[in-house]
């Protein structure tokens, strides 16, 4: 990640992700990076994370450094933040970054430090709504860190009743739905099946609920394939580990591709969870889906964003997956789906 070669104007963005559960936060900043040379053209961007998912961003072309979290390390915490304040200082003296954008909703203590001795680095909060109500008030204080704030549109933004959905402040900038793919970026139907290896013929559903057992009915994954089969729809799963319990099933695939919303045209239907980046992805990408909340997360409001969903006439939302649920879900889907 060293500057040295690059000439002395050419403007330097760290794109610097929080460990966030999933791919969420890398997703967001690799969409910021894929259009920010349209915008300021001869950028050079690079990353840190403290995302285990930080070496797939190596593989797409970007100088990156995995710094790891106090979960990754072992250590303690007060060990941990002096290792994290050190760590991130060393790569801000290599990269000398004009902009650092930091995407998480917990900017970590050693930041400010560092704010403090790079004073002519502009720090911007890249910080997602829908927060559950009540939770992480208190971080909202740390925005006198940043230059800037950005604020990633969300589509259920009518039904935030988080902490920062009544912010009014100037260095807030409330922007569209962040997505890493667009419509022009998808894949044709049949290229798509081609190029995940899917069956030509047939149709298909995507489904993307993390870990589960597809031959168990009470599990999440397993009710929503039951129903699935039992109408001739077979089943691609994102998790390899699901498909390697499915017993003689022809009709399971796994799918490996990032970003696997390129190839939405595969697919007649999904079961997709209730973060940011799913969710906008199948309703700007016209997948018809259901979308199942993970009602166990610290911070995202993922009820209160599928349910606005599913209010609206957008998708199915399925708070509560059964086998009667998930086979209603999927009637509706394949009834109304298309005009969703």
């Amino acid at each position: 990640m060293s500057p040295a070669s690059l000439p002395a104007d050419r403007p330097r963005v760290l794109m610097m992700s929080s460990n966030g559960a999933g791919m969420g936060h890398l997703t967001r900043l690799l969409a910021y990076a894929r259009h920010l040379p349209a915008a300021l053209p001869g950028v050079e961007i690079s990353f840190l994370s403290l995302s285990t998912a930080a070496p797939m961003v190596r593989t797409l072309g970007y100088d990156t450094e995995y710094l790891p979290s106090t979960g990754a390390t072992g250590m303690r915490s007060v060990e941990w933040r002096r290792f994290f304040a050190q760590r991130l200082h060393d790569v801000l003296e290599r990269v000398r970054p004009d902009v650092v954008v930091f995407d998480g909703t917990h900017p970590y203590r050693g930041i400010d430090a560092a704010v403090e001795a790079f004073g002519d680095t502009r720090w911007i909060w890249s910080r997602r709504g829908m927060w559950k109500p009540g939770r992480n008030t208190d971080q909202l204080e740390k925005t006198d860190w940043f230059a800037r704030v950005i604020e990633p549109g969300d589509l259920s933004a009518a039904a935030d009743a988080g902490a920062t959905a009544g912010v009014q402040d100037p260095r807030v900038h409330r922007v569209g739905p962040v997505t890493l793919v667009d419509r022009d970026d998808l894949l044709d139907p049949a290229e798509a099946r081609r190029h995940l290896g899917l069956p030509v013929q047939g149709r298909l559903a995507l489904v993307s609920l993390g870990a589960g057992n597809i031959n168990d009915t009470s599990d999440a994954v397993g009710a929503v394939s039951a129903a699935l089969r039992e109408r001739g729809i077979g089943v691609c799963v994102t998790q390899p580990a699901i498909a390697e319990r499915a017993v003689d099933a022809t009709d399971v695939h796994v799918v490996r591709d990032f970003p696997i919303s390129r190839c939405f045209g595969a697919f007649d239907l999904a079961f997709v969870a209730g973060g940011y980046n799913s969710f906008h992805e199948s309703l700007r990408l016209g997948l018809p889906s259901a979308f199942v909340p993970n009602t166990d997360t610290n911070l995202d409001d993922q009820a209160a964003r599928t349910g606005h969903a599913g209010a609206s006439g957008w998708a199915v939302d399925l708070p509560e997956v059964t086998p009667a649920a998930a086979a209603v879900a999927v009637d509706r889907l394949l009834a109304e789906g298309p005009a969703m």
